[in-house]
């Protein structure tokens, strides 16, 4: 079964709910050629791995997994750019976005403690100087 991964990348333009025109300019190209690499089969690989780092997926994946062919006596690469933006999981991004947004919560709450334990200690002085 061939692949055809124009449809993938369209998919997933979809999905992210991204708009052509944006997608367009993220990957530096005009809406007519975004609206040509959905119908293409293949993609140049620059072009692949470009549209990949901008929807943080890896499409070259969808050839690895690919089973037409053996993998006896196949050599394999293993190389490890090394800032991959892609790899990370939608769920993953997510969680990182709330522990960030849990953080600033945090931040945010010790501040207000300690306006409100300064505010005790200022009563504190008031009501010993009473005395």
């Amino acid at each position: 079964m061939a692949i055809h991964v124009g449809k993938k990348i369209k998919e997933e333009v979809y999905r992210q709910r991204i708009s052509i025109t944006a997608f367009a300019k993220k990957i530096s190209r005009s809406r007519n050629v975004v609206y040509d690499i959905f119908e293409r089969e293949s993609v140049d690989t620059d072009l692949l791995n470009k549209i990949g780092k901008v929807l943080n997926c890896d499409f070259f994946s969808l050839y690895s997994a690919q089973k037409e062919y053996s993998l006896e006596g196949m050599k394999t690469f293993n190389v490890r750019e090394p800032e991959t933006n892609y790899a990370k999981s939608s769920q993953e991004s997510s969680l990182l976005h709330q522990n960030q947004l849990l953080k600033n919560e945090v931040a945010y709450l010790k501040k207000i403690i300690n306006l409100i334990e300064s505010k005790k200690t200022i009563k504190q002085k008031k009501a010993g100087k009473k005395k």
